[in-house]
């Protein structure tokens, strides 16, 4: 991690910055407050912000600042009056979490030797509004003393215009030059010359005018009556002296105009407040590019196009939102493999990992420009681009990305399966890239019984899985389009992958299967959540597959927050580990509507149940990218991993892939009709009510309620589909 540089006095004046010789004095003298646990995150198109609950960016805080393209536009923007730290009495997001208004007032204060005023007399509306290329801070001063105030608001503000990966700790060997400041009584200019060549610029444009400009502080002279608001207006622009980025603008006013609006209302008031939350953040989550919504991936260090985690989300919510399925199968065929190059990882026809902007990416000092070093986000793009298929019937889509779908599943014959046996296994090849290429990607991510870390090439079991239905995925895409020979080639592909895996990949001892093959085809005996993930796929017999699930359900491995990455009798199993005994919301996800494709629903609802009673200890019920696997205390929350992203794509998701596995909906566009394998409300929910869902253009109107023992199904009057429920 990198080191916060100290904090010196604050707003101490430097003469070759003052505007005017007659500036007023300093008056900071307070140290920053430590910034609560809590923050408030903003998001539109590429930018983003983090703040804490006071709207301040405090340095004791690495992740906090505002972000564009990679890079940290502003460091410190820092709100005192009088010299003092103000009090945060609230903070509030909007829906679409671009804007967010903070309350906050003043400590005691001493104005002058004849005037104190007490807590609580001086209110300060700070509103924060994030659009691609600004932010814009305003601020409404209301005075409630008896008497006229006079008072300073202060700003401290900085940049320094670090690269993500810098912030995130990364060492450079050098850095580009910062440029001398521009301050005028408008505002404040700060750049920056990065070694790609590029000038970033940060321009402070205040509303009103003030004489007190200069590089590092701003103030306003106040003269405060009693009830009357005084407003300050702070536009913070970001630019770049090349614009040579991925083309790209906020989603958030493209998804109010959408004709198809989905709505999920049940009778428990808090799941819905789950839902919607998921909801929301998927629209916030998303950028518009120029071939549809993409949904980055988390903030704050996973804001930019992820293949595995797009797909992951774009399958979550797909029965809701198709377009952002359509949107990111499209983003990823563009940037397909298309040549072999050891820096990137990348193959012919291989799913790109990571995309990067900024100046570390441009100067090649990274290799996420895309980089390709992933072994599971091939087979996904098949399986979403199938399951796309089955909501939609987008014909056209299919067309197009068809020679993209070919050459996704030649790569995992050609590249995936690196010695014929079968089984996808990744090696790296870039001197820069990941060391362990499945979604456990940290570097102990993957080990063997003893507590050895495994060694490369690695079968991942759950990849196996991918690879199975990513086979049977492209046979169902043959045969829409007449391809019937072809069809039939990569079911036997299936058909063969599912019996060598079965065959060496099975845990007799366990019940369950490997949680990899690694160098020499060693088995990595323990039991993980790579494990259920491999009910998803349908690649397990029933028989293995309900083992697997009393597996997966047995304490060690069920935290009763969720499922564990990693058995507690496993040796490396460690609950503050980031992959080895911490529970994912999406992978628990992934693991529970595989448990309902086998017929598990009661098991299904309790992991649902498990991850909406953690909902509950999160601020704005919002899941994180991960907690800490220790055992659930009665009348307690989960213990929160420190540098969890929130909101994350796939973890935001992971409700509504284990309610559409619940309620067994299995789509047919082409026929027109949805079937209900065996629908189930959980039994903590009475009732839910699903509105303009559709199928293909079709639109349909659901409703579930658990009565008698079973759940009833009754269809709206709108209703468009065909509707087959099987029990």
């Amino acid at each position: 991690m990198t080191e916060n540089v100290p904090e010196v006095a604050l707003l101490q004046a430097t003469a070759a910055h003052e505007v005017q010789a007659d500036r007023k004095p300093d008056l900071i003298e307070a140290k920053e407050q430590i910034a609560a646990t809590p923050q408030i995150t903003l998001k539109c198109g590429d930018s983003f912000l983090i703040t804490d609950i006071y709207g301040n960016l405090p340095s004791s805080r690495q992740e906090m600042g505002l972000f564009r393209h990679g890079t940290r536009f502003l460091r410190t923007c820092n709100l005192f009056l009088e010299g003092s730290s103000l009090i945060s009495l609230s903070h509030q997001a909007s829906r679409m979490s671009d804007a967010c208004h903070i309350d906050l007032t003043n400590i005691p204060l001493q104005v002058n030797p004849e005037l104190t005023i007490e807590q609580g007399i001086v209110h300060i509306d700070r509103f924060l509004e994030l659009e691609q290329d600004y932010l814009v801070q305003t601020f409404t001063i209301t005075s409630f003393h008896l008497l006229t105030l006079p008072l300073t608001l202060s700003m401290k503000i900085g940049t320094d215009f670090c690269d993500l990966f810098e912030v995130r700790g990364m060492q450079r060997q050098q850095s580009g030059t910062q440029q001398p400041a521009k301050c005028s009584e408008q505002g404040v200019e700060l750049s920056y010359l990065g070694l790609d060549k590029i000038e970033r610029r940060s321009r402070f444009q205040i509303e009103p005018a003030t004489p007190y400009v200069q590089d590092d502080r701003i103030d306003w002279s106040l003269n405060l009556e009693r009830g009357k608001p005084v407003e300050i207006r702070v536009k913070i622009l970001m630019s770049e002296s090349s614009e040579e980025q991925l083309e790209t603008q906020p989603a958030a006013k493209l998804w109010q105009q959408e004709s198809r609006q989905p709505r999920i209302v049940t009778d428990n008031p808090f799941f819905n407040s789950l839902i919607e939350r998921g909801m929301n953040d998927i629209m916030m989550l998303s950028t518009m590019t120029p071939y549809g919504y993409y949904p980055y991936a988390g903030i704050p260090w996973f804001n930019c196009p992820f293949g595995r985690d797009g797909l992951i989300a774009a399958l979550e919510f797909l029965p809701l939102y198709p377009q952002v399925a359509r949107g990111t199968l499209k983003f990823l065929a563009a940037y397909q493999g298309t040549k072999i190059e050891p820096f990137t990882d990348e193959e012919p026809g291989k799913i790109l990992h990571e995309f990067r902007s900024g100046e570390m990416a441009h100067c090649r000092e990274i290799p996420y420009i895309p980089y390709y070093g992933t072994i599971d986000a091939t087979p996904l793009f098949l399986i979403t681009l199938e399951a796309y298929m089955r909501w939609t019937d987008d014909r056209e889509l299919l067309q197009e990305l068809w020679p993209n779908a070919q050459a996704a599943a030649r790569w995992m014959i050609e590249y995936g399966d690196r010695d014929g046996d079968t089984f996808l296994e990744y090696d790296t090849a870039s001197e820069k890239g990941l060391a362990n290429q499945g979604w456990k990607d940290s570097w102990d991510g993957i080990s063997h019984g003893d507590g050895r870390i495994a060694l490369t090439p690695k079968a991942l079991s759950e990849v196996q899985g991918y690879a199975y239905a990513a086979y049977r995925a492209t046979s169902y895409l043959a045969r829409k389009l007449g391809e019937q020979e072809e069809a039939a080639h990569w079911d036997q592909q299936a058909e063969t992958l599912q019996q060598n895996f079965l065959e060496h990949f099975w845990w007799e001892e366990e019940q369950s299967v490997y949680q990899s093959l690694a160098r020499h085809k060693e088995p990595c005996d323990v039991v993980s959540s790579n494990a259920g993930q491999c009910l998803w796929s349908g690649i397990l017999p029933d028989d293995k597959a309900r083992q697997i699930i009393q597996r997966m359900m047995k304490k060690d491995m069920l935290s009763g927050w969720g499922i564990r990455t990693l058995s507690t009798e496993a040796a490396q199993y460690n609950p503050l580990s980031y992959h080895n005994g911490s529970v994912w919301p999406h992978d628990t996800a992934i693991i529970g509507a595989g448990i309902a494709l086998y017929g598990g629903k009661e098991e299904a609802g309790q992991i649902l149940k498990a991850l909406f009673d953690a909902s509950l200890h999160f601020e704005q019920q919002r899941l994180p990218e991960l907690y800490c696997g220790f055992e659930r205390r009665q009348g307690y929350g989960p213990t929160r991993y420190p540098v969890s992203c929130s909101p994350q794509a796939w973890a935001t998701g992971a409700p509504h892939m284990l309610l559409t596995a619940l309620l067994g909906m299995h789509p047919n566009a082409e026929a027109q009709h949805l079937t209900l394998h065996q629908p189930t409300l959980p039994v903590w929910l009475n009732k839910l009510e699903i509105n303009d869902l559709y199928i293909g253009n079709l639109r349909i109107h659901l409703v579930f309620e658990n009565k008698d023992g079973y759940t009833q199904v009754t269809l709206g009057r709108d209703n468009e589909v065909d509707v087959r429920v099987i029990r």
